[in-house]
Order: C-alpha cells, then sequence, then structure tokens
C-alpha cells in the first residue's frame, strides 16, 4: 500500500514534468484541437501524464486507481456504469416479470395442447430462468470493482497452458515483405470500433493480429496463455481470474494495465462511438468486472459455462491512444489505426488512400521470447494491395509482383495456374485441410419485410435456390452444400440439420400457401391482388457472388420467383444489412471456436422493439423472433457440462432451419491458394506447414520469406531454368 504522500509527490512531479516539457507539452496539447482527421498512422497520442486522473479527491478505491489517468471524461464513469447496469438489470427483471404474467395469461387462455399453449409455456419458463440469473447478478451488486492484488482469493487452481506443442519453426527467419492483394474496396475508417469499422478488412490490420487474454492452441484445441500468463476458475465456474503479463506492450509501445480494460470497456460503450453492440455485449454477457491492482482483473460470467476462460475473455484498448476520446470519435479518429497487443501495425507510412496499407513489425515486441510466439510474426512488413479487377491481380502475381493468391476460385486453380511460372515451378499450388469453423455463408432473410414475413414464403424461397447447381459449376463440384448454421464446431455442430433441396414442386406449394396463386406469361407467380413474386438479393461486389446469382435466377424462375441482384460497395452494404434495410442478402459471418453463440444472432429482444419496430444494429440481421429459440438458446448460456451444452446447440440449429431465415450456402473443407517458392513454411513433428484450425493459414503469420530462394528464383527465371512442378497437399493430423 503506498502512502498518502504519493499522490502529494506524484502532483509536483507532474508539474515539473510539465514546467521541463513546456515546448512538448504544448505541442501534445494543440494536438487536441483541430480536426484530426488527417493525422493518420503518423499520430502520436500526447503523453500519459496530459490526461485527467481517473478519480476525484476522496472516491472510495485503492491508490493504484487514483493514480490512474484516463481519457476526457472518465471522471464519474464507473459510478455512472454501476447506476447503468442496475437499471439494465431493474429493467430485465421487469421485463421477464411482465413476460411471465402475460404469458401466463395467455396460458390459461389457449386450448391445451395448441401450439399458442405450447408457445406460452415456454416463453413463461425462458423469463422465469433469465428473472433468476438476473436476481443473482443483481444479489451480487456493483458490476465494476477495484480491489487489491491481495484481495484474489486463496486456494485458486492456476493454469498456465505451457505444456502443448510449440507452434512454428525454428529454421523460421525474420525479415523480408509479404506483398498480398485483396479484392474488396477499400475501408472507409482505421476506427476499430464506431460507424463503419465492422469492414472486411479489420481482421486484416485487428482482430488477426491482437492478442486476446487467452487463446486456443491451433494443433490441440486447448487454452494456452494470450496477454494473461496464468487464469484461474472459481468454484463455482462464474468467475476467472486472469494474472496479466507484467512485459506485454501494444503495438505502440505503451505498457498493458488493468486500467486498458476499463477503458476499453468507457470507450466502446461510449454513446460518442455510436456502437450499441458493446453495450449489450458487456451488459448481458458479464455481470461484474473487478481489477486487482495494475496487474489481475477477474471476469464473472452470467451463468457457468464449458471453457469459461475463454469467454470471459474481455478485450484491451491502449488508454493512452483514446485520451483525444470525445464527441468527434468517428471524425478524429478516422485514419488513426489503433494500437493492439499483436505483433504488426499500419507503418506510419503505410497507407496510400483507396490502394495500399501496409503494416510492419513492432521492433521488440513483447512476444518474440514467448513458448507460442516466438516462431511467429517473421517477415518485416505485409503489404496489402486492393485490387478491384480479378485479372489486374492474377497478372501481378503471376509476374511475382504478388508473393500468394487466393485460389478460392474453381477456374483460378483449374485453368489460372496452368500457367509457365508454375510449370517451372516457381510457384507452387498449395491445397490446406482445415477443421475451422465454417462460415455461415447463405442467403439470409429479413423476416420484418414482406414477402419474408410468411414462413411460407421462406420455405418457398429454400426450394427455389438451386444452390447444388451452383456448387457443382461454379466450383466444380469441389465445394459442399451447408446444413447447419453453425458448421464444423465438432460434436456441438447438429448433424442431422440438412438443407432443404431445390424443388420447383414444392416451392411453387409453399409459395401458393402464401397467396401467390396466379402465374403471368414468364411464369413468374403472383398474388389475386397483383403483387408479383419478386425479391431482390443484394451483396458486396463480388464477381464469384455475381456469377453465382446468374445461375439461382435462373432456376428460380422455374420456381415462380422473380429473383432480382444487386451488388454495392463493402461498407455500404453491411451498414444496410445491419440496419435491416435489405430484403435478401447473400454474404458470411465469421466465427471461431470453442462453442458457436447463437445470442448475438437470434435473440427476440435484438429483432424487435416492445412495439414492433425492427432494431436497428443488431446482429439479429434476419429479424428472427421465436420465443422456442430464446429458451433454446439461454440454454445454451446457462448448460454447466459440454453434454447439456451440446444436446442445447443441437436444439438452436433445429430451430433455425425451422424458421427458414436462412438459405444454407456453400462451404469449403479446405483453403486453395498459389504462392511463390521463396514463401516457407513450418515442417515439424507438431507443426506441418501449419496447425488445423485456421480458416486460412496466412492467418497464422508462421511462414517466412526465404531471401536466397527468392534470388534463386529470379535468377533460374532469367536463365530460363525450372525447378520440379509441385503442389502441396496438407492432410488433418492424424488425431483428427
Amino acid at each position: 500500500m503506498k502512502t498518502p504522500d504519493t499522490r502529494l509527490f506524484r502532483s509536483v512531479n507532474r508539474w515539473m514534468l510539465l514546467a521541463g516539457l513546456g515546448v512538448t507539452t504544448l505541442l501534445c496539447c494543440s494536438s487536441c484541437d483541430g480536426d484530426g482527421a488527417a493525422d493518420g498512422p503518423a499520430w502520436t497520442p500526447p503523453p500519459d501524464y496530459t490526461m485527467p486522473e481517473a478519480f476525484v479527491a476522496g472516491e472510495d478505491v485503492p491508490t493504484y486507481a487514483r493514480l490512474w489517468t484516463m481519457p476526457k471524461g472518465f471522471q464519474g464513469f464507473t459510478e455512472r456504469w454501476n447506476r447503468r447496469n442496475a437499471a439494465h438489470v431493474q429493467k430485465a427483471l421487469e421485463e421477464r416479470r411482465e413476460e411471465c404474467v402475460n404469458a401466463f395469461a395467455r396460458r390459461l387462455g389457449a386450448c391445451p395442447g395448441t401450439r399458442e399453449a405450447g408457445s406460452a409455456t415456454i416463453c413463461t419458463r425462458s423469463a422465469l430462468r433469465t428473472a433468476i440469473s438476473l436476481g443473482e447478478r443483481r444479489r451480487v451488486g456493483d458490476y465494476l470493482v477495484y480491489r487489491e492484488l491481495r484481495d484474489i482469493p486463496r486456494g485458486l487452481e492456476w493454469q498456465d497452458g505451457q505444456n502443448e506443442p510449440e507452434l512454428g519453426s525454428p529454421e523460421a527467419r525474420k525479415g523480408g515483405v509479404l506483398r498480398r492483394s485483396l479484392q474488396r474496396s477499400f475501408p472507409g475508417t482505421l476506427c476499430l470500433f464506431g460507424p463503419n469499422s465492422n469492414n472486411s478488412t479489420r481482421r486484416y490490420i485487428y482482430d488477426d493480429l491482437d492478442v486476446p487474454l487467452v487463446r486456443i492452441h491451433p494443433g490441440t484445441g486447448r487454452l494456452i496463455p494470450g496477454i494473461a500468463k496464468k487464469w484461474a476458475v472459481s468454484e463455482d465456474g462464474r468467475t476467472v481470474y486472469f494474472m496479466l503479463d507484467e512485459s506485454v506492450r501494444f503495438s505502440n509501445g505503451a505498457p498493458l494495465t488493468s486500467r486498458d480494460f476499463i477503458t476499453s470497456l468507457f470507450v466502446r460503450t461510449s454513446d460518442y462511438a455510436a456502437e450499441p453492440f458493446f453495450a449489450n455485449y458487456y451488459l448481458s454477457r458479464f455481470s461484474r468486472i473487478t481489477v486487482y491492482g495494475n496487474e489481475a482483473i477477474a471476469v464473472t460470467l452470467q451463468e457457468p459455462m464449458p471453457a469459461a476462460p475463454y469467454y470471459a475473455s474481455i478485450p484491451a484498448s491502449c488508454t493512452r491512444f483514446y485520451a483525444e476520446f470525445g464527441p468527434d470519435y468517428p471524425s478524429r479518429y478516422l485514419w488513426r489505426p489503433a494500437p493492439t497487443t499483436g505483433a504488426y501495425r499500419v507503418a506510419a507510412d503505410g497507407l496510400i488512400m483507396g490502394r495500399q496499407i501496409t503494416l510492419e513489425r513492432v521492433p521488440d515486441w513483447w512476444g518474440y521470447n514467448r513458448r507460442y510466439t516466438r516462431y511467429s510474426c517473421n517477415v518485416d512488413r505485409i503489404v496489402y494491395s486492393f485490387i478491384a479487377e480479378t485479372s489486374k491481380a492474377r497478372e501481378l502475381f503471376r509476374i511475382g509482383q504478388l508473393d500468394v493468391f487466393n485460389a478460392r476460385e474453381a477456374d483460378f486453380w483449374y485453368e489460372g495456374l496452368e500457367v509457365q511460372p508454375v510449370h517451372n515451378g516457381y510457384i507452387q499450388r498449395v491445397h490446406f485441410n482445415n477443421i475451422w469453423p465454417r462460415n455461415c455463408l447463405g442467403v439470409y432473410l429479413n423476416c420484418s419485410r414482406p414477402p419474408f414475413n410468411d414462413i411460407n414464403v421462406r420455405i418457398g424461397m429454400h426450394h427455389a435456390l438451386n444452390i447444388q447447381e451452383v456448387i457443382n459449376t461454379v466450383f466444380r463440384g469441389d465445394y459442399d452444400r451447408m446444413g447447419s448454421y453453425f458448421t464444423g464446431f465438432g460434436r456441438f455442430t447438429n448433424p442431422n440439420v440438412t438443407a432443404r433441396p431445390y424443388s420447383p414442386e414444392l416451392a411453387r406449394e409453399y409459395f401458393a400457401r402464401a397467396g401467390y396463386t396466379e402465374e403471368g406469361e414468364d411464369r413468374i407467380l403472383s398474388r389475386p391482388d397483383g403483387t408479383r413474386l419478386q425479391v431482390v438479393v443484394t451483396s458486396r461486389i463480388d464477381p464469384v457472388y455475381a456469377n453465382c446469382m446468374n445461375l439461382l435466377r435462373e432456376d428460380a424462375a422455374a420456381c415462380g420467383l422473380d429473383l432480382r441482384f444487386e451488388q454495392m460497395d463493402d461498407t455500404v452494404f453491411f451498414s444496410k444489412v445491419r440496419e435491416k434495410n435489405y430484403t435478401a442478402g447473400i454474404f458470411s459471418g465469421n466465427f471461431s471456436p470453442i462453442i458457436p453463440d447463437p445470442s448475438l444472432y437470434f435473440r427476440s429482444q435484438d429483432a424487435y422493439t416492445p412495439d414492433g419496430t425492427p432494431v436497428k444494429g443488431s446482429a439479429n440481421v434476419t429479424a428472427t423472433a421465436s420465443p422456442e429459440m430464446d429458451d433454446a438458446i439461454l440454454a445454451c448460456q446457462t448448460a454447466r457440462t459440454e453434454e447439456e451444452a451440446i444436446t442445447a446447440h443441437h436444439r438452436v440449429q433445429q430451430l433455425i432451419h425451422d424458421e427458414a431465415c436462412w438459405v444454407p450456402g456453400w462451404t469449403a473443407a479446405y483453403c486453395r491458394f498459389a504462392q511463390w517458392r521463396w514463401l516457407k513454411w513450418p515442417q515439424t513433428p507438431d507443426c506441418n506447414f501449419c496447425p488445423p484450425r485456421y480458416a486460412d493459414p496466412l492467418d497464422s503469420h508462421l511462414y517466412w520469406i526465404d531471401e536466397e530462394e527468392r534470388a534463386r528464383t529470379l535468377r533460374a527465371r532469367a536463365a530460363n531454368e525450372s525447378f520440379p512442378e509441385q503442389e502441396i497437399d496438407v492432410p488433418l493430423p492424424a488425431e483428427h
């Protein structure tokens, strides 16, 4: 415990710093005025000590918390958030009570054995179970609590995850540049959260780089350390304690401490961020966050669950970076890349608007001496070029201006790689088999809009889309048809859920049930009032989707469905989907192990407000609202054992199928790409090429550039010499 004189010493020290560094401080303070939107990656945040203190004198917090400096507006946040949490719990309890009363009244008024009676019973049970959980949460008290390190309970069973196989290869060499292309539009912002931040580029500069508290070993599937060096679970299975690795630094050099997790909560849930997801994320998933000094935190889950440490892993945000956080956050931070705990950051000269983003390796990254990361993140720079024209990107790859190229399109894999650089062995084909959860690619149907507010039209749509023909034609039969919405989760995937087959007869039967009984000269169905069965399917700009939709449209017409197609910029498209301003959309979401989470995508409360208006900005983009689904999701959340969780998740997946809000698309149990022979991969007993739990092996960053091999290859090409043609087929490990 520090003495009371610490605060006086700190104030004097700050005055001396300000006096001694007057010019620097003036410059830093002046950076807080002005737009800030044009600062870009070269922007440097002001010094930590220029931020205000976190707490006012007299607040009942430990000394370490009183010494924190935080972004403007943080003072009073703890009290405000605790009040917000209490109000959230109270409101939720009242809503559950009202649900119970209404559901019970409906149950009394319904005929026994009817669907209405069953629905009311399920709604009552769901509300009661939620109310019990909320009552326990209210008993716990404040959401944000500050304690001393010595207050961590004794007798905990700590784990450090240090017994798993190493990742990567000792032969990996540091250095070099990896050049890649991205066939998508340039992002509209580099903000990690907030308006337009959920774009398809985000994973390359943030999601795949940031190191969480704990992570999954991509070979064994067990937990290994991230920025926490050890962790422990309470006896009741609800609270997870994390001891932070004191050597962790953000990519801008700032040390990681427990305050960065509170900063993350503050900035992400602020109205300035205009990001409703995170407030719901924190309030609905966790009951309490306890800070134990600067070195440890504890996260209390709503309910005990399998793999609790993984799901209690909350994000951290660099406090100093958000020193200027305020009402103008979306514009001030527009092109300022947020620091992560990963090994790469956007280079100061790495932003060419509309064309290129370059990452640079962080000097002296804290992970270079860690067991699971020391052989990873080997190249010095990664250059992502945004090239809209696929043909141009392919040509740049063929002549060696790109080092690697995705070969997901069958025509490129089979015909496009029948070129001399491949025959001469300069370029290698790679077929990587994986066990990563599959993207839920398919056609999403907005149940809040006609005609898909009628389940008969939704089921008819399933039978009217000839997805298998797309697989056979566009993907040469190499892809598989999706079945369950959550495919690739091992035992958690319901094997009995399969896609509805293409059938003009069944499609017309269900369309007729919805009133589309009149057939026009073009064979398209209409209702007697003249309403034509026409659906616009929207997607981001992608030539593969365009090819697929052209095929689907022809076969849909045979079912009486007039299928139209529109494409738009990524940012505009995803904004349209999240606002539920679409009718049908073709896209996918990314999942991660260990257990799927249907609560984000299918809860009724995220579909409609109490007055029946569709909720804007939620992840329930299909506006699915079902008491049975809510009950099944709650069972997933309250499962105490893995077997209980498996049963509950199987039920959810069956209900998603029954609601017919998503037409299963296509997937592949592999990743295909082509690479120049100087791109090298591990070849060790524990790591053959890349562990299987990666959708794309490049996400692992276990590769490296062999500059000697590059020089040898370029000399051979100049002399018209060749190497043996090679296709690398990476099988799944024997135990899988």
